[in-house]
């Protein structure tokens, strides 16, 4: 069970449902039947797979940081149940790698390189600044981004619209994230931007990355209300990123500026990830 938890099923989820959303409903003209064909199947099951490893192997590379910052997850700490854990990430990297080679060479060559990000990740770049939050966040938005080498359907703009947005939404709340961990990645001796330049300097240049988010999320909406959509309907296209999407970023904003301890930044990460499901939620609209 533990280890089942490890695996982030909720996280798992949003990953699923986020790429079925887009080929559905940023997919023009996709049925039901199509966003279920062998391709889309086989994407979605592979990049879960990927999850799964990335998920599980960067939990037994955490180990010393987690006994202080999850204490939860110290059963990682026991060799029987780490051997275990061990044993199901690599089982999930090959069978990834092995399905996306049998569905076709390209799907393969992505699925290796999101394997081989992952594994780089968590042994050597999540201890190094800012480098790590970015692949994280690549990563993130390439798992809605994959889908475009697959689907002629797909709208590229909308696509890409998306995809940016998930790319900033994931590195903003990975710097929150090592902000809130400062204590156990410390003890493991990381060097991650917290821990370099101190809180107040983070909370700096996460206001910055917010403003300029916010810039972005503004001008797409703008965009996309010009070109998809027309009255009444954009009205409400509107007040739903107003409510759901535009109003929680500047909640986020003002509390960052007042976030001192764990607490406040764990407080921060769940923003971060209300507006994260929320901005893919408004896939729905399209």
């Amino acid at each position: 069970m533990n280890i089942f938890k490890a695996t982030r099923p909720l996280n798992l989820f949003i990953l699923l449902f986020a790429q079925f959303l887009t080929a559905y409903f940023l997919g023009f003209g996709n049925t039901i039947k199509e966003v279920f064909d062998l391709t889309h199947l086989s994407i979605y099951l592979t990049t879960l797979l990927c999850a799964v490893f990335g998920y599980l192997f960067n939990d037994i590379m955490d180990i010393k940081a987690d006994a202080i910052n999850r204490p939860a997850k110290n059963f990682l700490s026991e060799p029987k149940i780490r051997k275990t854990a061990l044993i199901i990430a690599i089982i999930a990297a090959v069978l990834a790698i092995s399905f996306a080679f049998i569905k076709s060479y390209k799907l393969g060559v992505l699925i290796t390189l999101i394997i081989t990000l992952l594994f780089s990740y968590s042994t050597l770049l999540k201890r190094l600044p800012l480098i790590g939050n970015l692949i994280i966040a690549l990563l993130g938005a390439f798992s809605i981004f994959i889908l475009l080498a697959f689907d002629s359907n797909l709208n590229f703009e909308l696509t890409l619209i998306f995809s940016i947005n998930a790319f900033a939404i994931h590195f903003i709340r990975e710097i929150i994230k090592d902000t809130e961990d400062m204590d156990g990645d410390e003890a493991a001796g990381y060097r991650t931007f917290p821990l370099l330049v101190g809180i107040k300097a983070t909370r700096t240049l996460l206001v910055i990355l917010l403003f300029l988010y916010i810039l972005v999320f503004t001008t797409f909406l703008r965009l996309m209300m010009m070109r998809y959509f027309s009255s009444p309907l954009s009205y409400v296209f509107l007040s739903y990123n107003i409510a759901c999407i535009g109003l929680p970023l500047f909640h986020l904003l003002s509390r960052l500026q007042l976030a001192g301890d764990k607490g406040d930044f764990k407080y921060l990460s769940k923003v971060a990830l209300y507006i994260m499901i929320t901005g893919t939620l408004s896939m729905l609209f399209f």
